[in-house]
Order: C-alpha cells, then structure tokens, then sequence
C-alpha cells in the first residue's frame, strides 16, 4: 500500500513540475527532496532520469532538419577542437598545482572539457578510479551544472545575449547535456537546438580520449562507449529532414520534449544524498570550481567576439 502511494506521490509530483514547466526548479526539488529525506527517495531515479534525458534530447533532433545540423557542426567544430584541449590541458595543470589525486585530476578535467557525468563514468574503469573518487567528481559536476541551470539565463538576458549566442555558451561551459539542454530551453528554443547540436560534438571527444587513455594505459581492450542517444539524435534530424514535418507536429514534439526533460531533471536531482556530499575533498571541490570559473568568461568572451 505504502508502496502504491509512494508513486502516486510521485506521479502527482511530476505532473505539477510539467504543469511548472520550469527544470531549474525541477532540478532543485528533487536533490532538496534527497537532502531532507537523507536516502534515495526513488530506487531507479538514476535509470528513469537518463532514459527521460535521452528521449528529450533525439525529440529535440526531429526539429532541426540535415541542413541546420550540418551548418551548425561545421561552423563550431574548430572551436569545440580548441575548447577540449584547453580545458583539458588547463584542468590537469591545475589539479596539479593544487595536488590532487591524479585520478580525480583525470576525471575532473576531462568531464569539464567534454560530457560532465557520461565522460566521468567512461573514463573512471579505464584509469582505475576509486568508487569515492569517481563519486567525488560526479557531485562536483552535478552541483556546478545546478548553478547554471539557475544562473546562465539571467546572466545571458542581462548581456543581452542573442540565442545563438547563449547556445554557443551553454554548449560549451556547462558540463552535462542534461544541464545544457535544459538551461538553454530557458532561453529559447532556437538557443537549445544550437546548444545540443554542439554538445553532441563535444560528446564525441570522448573517442579520442578513450583511445589515449586506453593506449597510454595499456588496456587497449577497453571499450569506448558512445552513448546510443547520438546516434539517435542525428538519426531523428535525418529523418525530420526527410519527412517534412508540418509546423504543429514540430511544435509538438517540442513540448514532449520538454516535458521530458523537466521529469528528467527531477530524477537527476534525487541522486544527490547528504553521503555524497561528505565524501568531497577540498582541493577536488577548488580544482572544478576554479577550472569552471576560467571557462565560463573564457567562452564568454570568445561567444561575444565571435559569434554574431
């Protein structure tokens, strides 16, 4: 019976945060709900969150046809290219500096260069990262990824940032594409579509830092996991492009989509407890705060000279 109320509880949760249509607030609700029950309030938030995540993201492919993805890719593929690297190369030197553990140096830096949480998950088997350490990495970008969800759009509309421009950023200085998605669908839909599609290239660094980790490491049997949700992503744009979608299916599937995407930040939030949280160390907390804090007028900066 408990069981039975529990998810209606939950349901009717989720129904009102659709209603809301707000993920920042979504997102905040549910670690609030973690912090005070001191538990996983959902067994498979984690599961649920993703698979609401994925399935947002490809609706998002449907609108945007073959054309616009590919204007999109080839215009910010140089930049992605350099962001990557100097991220990556500027995160390690600083991890170095502050002295912390080389694993974790490895985890943080890569997930702020790429994909936040997907690339952390990745690469931690690889370079054989304690559980504690991997779960360190995890927390400090989740909670960085809240600050953005909850201040980039203020941020972008007090520069008076164009959607392109906020896309870009977004795209770029924000560690998760949960986090990217759904805070520049707070700005706009033009913003997100610009925002993913670039987010999608900066997921697919991680083959080549699969590739120079498993080889530098010597486990070349070490497989590199793209998640499935690319592929579909460029798949729904194909066939968007190839069915000519009318207007009012579009608009559609992209309030499916972001509907979705609120659920999905619910989720998110929930797999935050007071546990992982007491695990961080200092010098991880100031490595991904100080990394974050060059990257984000970095961006800025070059968004605002660049793009027009």
């Amino acid at each position: 019976m408990n069981h039975v109320r529990t998810k209606l509880t939950i349901a009717a949760v989720l129904v009102f945060l659709v209603y809301f249509g707000n993920p920042a607030f979504a997102l905040v609700l549910g670690m609030t709900l973690s912090l005070a029950l001191n538990r996983l309030p959902i067994a498979d938030g984690s599961r649920y969150g993703k698979y609401l995540l994925q399935t947002a993201i490809v609706l998002l492919g449907f609108k945007l046809n073959t054309d616009q993805l590919l204007d999109i890719s080839g215009t910010y593929t140089l930049p992605i290219a350099a962001y990557v690297c100097l991220t990556a190369c500027a995160g390690l030197v600083l991890g170095k500096l502050l002295r912390t553990e080389n694993e974790t140096n490895a985890l943080i830096a890569s997930g702020t260069a790429i994909c936040g949480g997907t690339t952390i998950a990745t690469l931690s088997p690889i370079i054989g990262a304690r559980a504690e350490q991997t779960g360190a990495a995890l927390c400090i970008v989740f909670l960085l990824n809240a600050v953005a969800l909850l201040t980039f759009p203020t941020i972008g509309r007090w520069l008076d940032l164009s959607q392109e421009q906020f896309g870009v950023w977004a795209a770029l200085a924000i560690h998760d594409t949960s986090s990217v998605v759904a805070t520049a669908q707070l700005y706009g839909d033009q913003a997100a579509e610009i925002a993913t599609t670039i987010k999608i290239g900066r997921t697919l660094w991680l083959i080549p830092l699969i590739i120079a980790a498993s080889l530098y490491l010597g486990a070349q049997q070490s497989k590199i996991r793209i998640p499935n949700f690319v592929f579909a992503f460029l798949a729904a744009s194909l066939l968007g492009s190839w069915l000519e979608l009318s207007s009012a299916v579009v608009v559609s599937v992209g309030q499916i989509s972001s509907a979705l995407l609120v659920m999905a930040l619910f989720f998110v939030g929930t797999e935050i407890t007071r546990e992982t949280l007491k695990n961080l160390r200092l010098t991880s907390v100031v490595q991904g705060i100080a990394l974050w804090l060059l990257v984000i007028p970095g961006v800025l900066l070059g968004v605002l000279s660049w793009v027009g």
